[in-house]
């Protein structure tokens, strides 16, 4: 027989409260109000006697005894508190109250609502020290993601796991659909991510997708915006007339006559500008998404049902010659299935994902290098639409690549697929067994076609055709239990378990040359590239073997106690090497539950956080401990090595480290949460200290002579350490609502050990250096400093100068740090920090009526950054032969006080000094802050909506990137050089990535 339980649910205003989650106390049974707030609810006898638990997010949990009653109608009290919300933790969830370690978490809501096709950039600036930079923005980009800043040399990527299944790279995020996700969760310390041991030093980021509800009535929700991207052009050439003047002064202040006579400029003035500039490779381009979802469940079943399309344009023009324009694509499929077999919870989750990035075949830095260096005179094509090239550009035009040089395309298709089942033997004793993985196939396919030009040049006529094949499987078996115990005023629950992980990756690739013109297939002349072709015969594969534990302890819900551990046998490592032990221990203590604090009334929440613990890291390649042999196409030439047949292939082998092992980060966190108010200012704050010794990476103290590349080897030790600030301010009228949200973090990093004996490693970048040193930052900028320009014959005589360098009025002087007068290597010093410092996030929201308008500010507040090539220096090399606005602050005798030394030509004594010689002449402050979404909506009436069969119909105005703040005008203050270990191997930062894209758009929500 079952009891049958109505009731009404509202706030304390009277108002009915719509999906309230009504359970049965202890058990998985329950029900949600309907729109009106009603619920009606079965209950066994079995429990006739127990309790009914309401919750909803926003509003304090209500315990309601059932007894005799067939009516129970509540009122819940609005709780701007998150204590009580449930937070997702590895393998298993908790109350954020009962959190001692260092955890953020970010809704939905903050990322459904922005135009963003790639997870992260919706995460970038929500959560303190969750450090995301888009180093380059072109559709279907990644970016480079730190949690807690660089903690190593080697790899920094975090761990992300979807759906508790661990993932084998960061990017795997950017697959998922963003309107699929409900939350984030920021693993950053040892005390919360040391449940994944082995890969959990860089952090770890666990994604929980969306899912339906007991009992729910049927749903359908459609989330769809439309919009255009703008490319910010900041970069802008001088006139073609303008260009030849500061041509002419250049050449005369390197003591060379002008190339241009007055009439020549004169000409240039009356012509006016050409075509040859980057607006007109540039157009503006449509974004969209457009995404559906059915969610609904019964007393013994839920479900959510969901299908995506994202569509991101490309701005350069054209599409290579045929098919569709170049630009990223991408389609979603989900199905989460969870069924309620008495005492069994079975769950299915299943996830389809395809994406197609269509791209140019000469490169984004290419396009955007040819289109700024070539004078405004020249233009792109003549009246009968020929490709021209000029006497700068004399190979290539980039406006005829784009619309007739073939395309790069990759097709990615991705399964992901979770089956999980939690077995209930008591109401204390939880079995659960997972099973789940992702299944890959990648493909890339490459085709450049011939473009020919006038007056001379042509473009692909190699006729290049590569095609490229990857696959992989990734599977993971876990097998956990849960205990969970409450004694009197003690509370204890344990778990415990094991895991399985086995990866796998093989591939093929086939490049040719000289193919069909027409069809880029093989034909007679065809030559195959034995380089960059390949069979799928090797296999890239390795597996980890886990066991894991955590204990949560704690006292009058008020002191806290947790032990977790993870002991991983990883197959990246030799016999003897594999195993690690990585343990943690937390502790809290919530002051504000204290009887000494009942008479404060002011503070609501006051809590003492503490955790220490021991993180890995095994993110090196595989079979690094053995000997392995590749094949080496051109490995002998006998004779004429001009002639193909006279090159021999032969074998290649790796060095090996037997020895290699685990990176390991010993990670401590001080913090404290506290609320005021009844929590409507609430907040946190968090002091991290972690030394990461064993560093995984290629040695540095090995000399060149020895003639190969060394094994990674457990050689360099890091300490990092920082603070970060979360805070929120609630104001909820009748009528109005506020909330206040900003965050705000630093890290420091600093370089223990590097190889051996080895105290620093100085790295050459083109026109600059970089520098890793004991006792500093991993990576900075390396060189002179700049002490203001010659002024004036005398110090051009007596100021100390580079030995032979002839130097003149308004060239730069450097600074004799060591004051023995002259300047050499010992005057050399570190030049500022590449990696972001101080990154905030600002978020304000207001509701009133049915209009809402949230605002997100997102930036970085000290960053140093060097930039070389033509955006910084004129007439660059020249290979670049113009000057741009942002230049044009150079030294003159009546600018004296300028930004750059005065204009010379490459190969004079004055350009050797001031733009050969690496100094702070190439330094910018790149900290910066910017509006990065903003939100206006209309909530249409229930009057109305109903009225069209609907439950609710939002409509919003949307913007994306809309302004940015900061002293660096001609580029991206964001763009960086380096990936998310800064390594002082990358390429030096020319300026020439992608151009940020401002979105305006529109955007529809329906439920029906």
């Amino acid at each position: 027989m079952n009891t049958v339980i109505t009731g009404h649910v509202t706030d304390e205003l009277g108002k009915p409260l719509p999906n309230v989650t009504v359970n049965i106390t202890g058990t998985s049974m329950g029900t949600i109000t309907d729109s009106k707030g009603y619920y009606k609810l079965n209950v066994p006898d079995a429990n006739a006697k127990g309790s009914l638990t309401f919750s909803f997010v926003g509003f304090s949990n209500q315990i309601v005894a059932i007894g005799d009653n067939t009516v129970i109608n509540i009122s819940l009290k609005a709780n701007n508190s998150t204590l009580n919300d449930v937070v997702v933790i590895g393998y298993g969830t908790q109350n954020r109250s009962t959190i001692n370690g260092a955890i953020n978490t970010v809704g939905a809501k903050d990322i459904n609502n922005k135009p963003v096709l790639n997870t992260f950039q919706a995460l970038q600036g929500e959560a303190p020290n969750l450090i995301i930079q888009q180093s380059t923005l072109d559709p279907g980009s990644n970016v480079t993601v730190n949690i807690r800043g660089i903690g190593t040399t080697g790899n920094n990527d975090p761990l992300v796991v979807i759906d508790g299944i661990a993932t084998q790279s960061s990017i795997s995020l950017n697959t998922l659909n963003p309107d699929d996700i409900a939350s984030v969760t920021v693993l950053k310390d040892a005390g919360s991510a040391a449940i994944y041991g082995s890969r959990a030093a860089n952090g770890v980021i666990l994604v929980t997708t969306k899912s339906g509800k007991l009992n729910q009535k049927q749903t359908v929700n459609y989330d769809g915006n439309y919009g255009v991207q703008v490319p910010d052009v900041l970069l802008h050439k001088v006139s073609a007339a303008d260009n030849a003047y500061y041509k002419n002064l250049a050449l005369i202040n390197s003591g060379l006559p002008p190339a241009y006579t007055p009439e020549a400029i004169k000409q240039l003035a009356d012509q006016g500008n050409g075509t040859w500039d980057i607006q007109h490779l540039l157009h503006n381009a449509p974004q969209q998404s457009q995404n559906v979802s059915v969610t609904g469940g019964s007393g013994k079943s839920f479900y959510y049902i969901s299908g995506g399309y994202q569509n991101q344009q490309s701005n350069f023009i054209g599409n290579g010659g045929s098919g569709a324009k170049f630009g990223y694509q991408k389609y979603n499929f989900r199905i989460n299935e969870t069924a309620v077999i008495g005492i069994f919870k079975l769950n299915a989750i299943l996830n389809y994902t395809k994406t197609r990035n269509k791209t140019n075949t000469v490169g984004d830095n290419n396009i955007i290098a040819d289109a700024n260096r070539v004078p405004a005179n020249y233009s792109w094509q003549d009246a009968n639409g020929n490709y021209l090239t000029n006497p700068v550009a004399s190979q290539y035009n980039e406006y005829g690549v784009l619309m007739a040089g073939g395309a790069n395309q990759a097709d990615n298709d991705q399964i992901f697929g979770n089956l999980n089942g939690t077995l209930t033997i008591t109401k204390d004793l939880h079995l659960t067994g997972v099973f789940g993985g992702t299944i890959e196939n990648n493909g890339n396919f490459f085709r450049r076609t011939q473009v020919n030009y006038l007056p001379s040049g042509v473009y692909g006529n190699d006729l290049t055709t590569s095609d490229n094949n990857s696959k992989s499987n990734s599977f993971n078996t876990q097998l956990y239990a849960d205990y969970g115990k409450i004694i009197g005023e003690h509370n204890f629950k344990i778990t415990l378990g094991g895991s399985s992980e086995y990866y796998s990756q093989n591939g093929f690739a086939l490049s040719e040359s000289l193919t069909d013109p027409y069809l880029g297939t093989s034909t007679t002349g065809t030559i195959i590239d034995p380089v960059n072709s390949y069979t799928s015969v090797g296999v890239n594969a390795n597996s980890l073997l886990s066991a894991f534990g955590r204990l949560n302890y704690d006292y009058k819900n008020r002191y806290f106690f947790d032990f977790v551990f993870r002991e991983d046998a990883s197959s990246k490592f030799a016999a003897g090497h594999r195993s690690g032990f990585f343990p943690s221990f937390t502790g809290g203590w919530r002051i504000s539950d204290e009887p000494f604090m009942k008479k404060i009334k002011a503070v609501s929440n006051l809590k003492l956080r503490t955790s220490y613990g021991i993180l890995g890291n095994q993110n090196v390649g595989n079979y690094q401990y053995q000997t392995t042999y590749f094949n080496y196409p051109s490995a002998y030439g006998f004779g004429n090595t001009s002639d193909p047949s006279s090159i021999v292939g032969g074998a290649g082998t790796t060095q090996s480290n037997p020895n290699l092992t685990w990176e390991r980060a010993a990670t401590a966190n001080f913090g404290i949460d506290f609320g005021f108010f009844n929590n409507k200012l609430a907040g946190s704050f968090d002091y991290f200290n972690k030394i990461t010794s064993d560093i995984l990476q290629v040695p540095t103290d090995i000399p060149t002579i020895y003639g190969a590349t060394p094994a990674d080897e457990n050689v360099a030790k890091v300490r990092d350490r920082g603070w970060e600030l979360s805070l929120t301010y609630t104001l909820q009228g009748s009528k109005v609502t506020q909330s206040f949200t900003g965050n705000l973090a630093d890290n420091q990093n600093t370089l223990l050990v590097l190889s051996g004996n080895q105290t620093q490693e100085i790295y050459n970048e083109d026109v600059f250096q970089l520098i890793r040193k004991v006792g500093q930052p991993i990576t900075e900028y390396y060189g002179y400093k700049t002490n203001g320009f010659f002024q004036n014959q005398s110090e051009v005589d007596h100021y100390p100068k580079p030995a032979g360098a002839v130097v003149g009025i308004g060239d730069l002087k450097f600074k004799d740090l060591n004051g023995d007068g002259k300047i050499d290597d010992k005057d050399k010093t570190n030049l500022g920090n590449p990696f972001p410092r101080y990154t905030f996030g600002f978020t304000y929201r207001i509701a009133y009526g049915g209009f809402d308008l949230s605002v997100f500010i997102q930036g970085v507040g000290e960053r140093t950054e060097f930039l070389r090539g033509e955006s910084v220096e004129p007439f660059h090399y020249n290979y670049g032969q113009t000057v741009f606005t942002n230049q044009l602050d150079f030294w003159t005798p009546s600018n004296t006080n300028a930004r750059y030394p005065r204009l010379a030509t490459i190969g004079s004594t004055s350009n050797t000094n001031n733009w050969r010689t690496g100094s702070n002449l190439y330094s910018f402050n790149a900290a910066y802050a910017r509006l990065k979404n903003v939100n206006i909506g209309y909530t249409l009436s229930k009057a109305f909506t109903q009225k069209l069969g609907m439950q609710k119909l939002r409509v919003s105005l949307i913007g994306q990137n809309l302004l940015t703040i900061t002293k660096l005008k001609f580029i991206d203050p964001e763009t960086s050089e380096f990936g998310n270990n800064l390594n002082p191997s990358s390429a030096s930062n020319s300026g020439r990535g992608y151009l940020m894209p401002i979105f305006y758009g529109v955007e529809l929500n329906a439920t029906f």
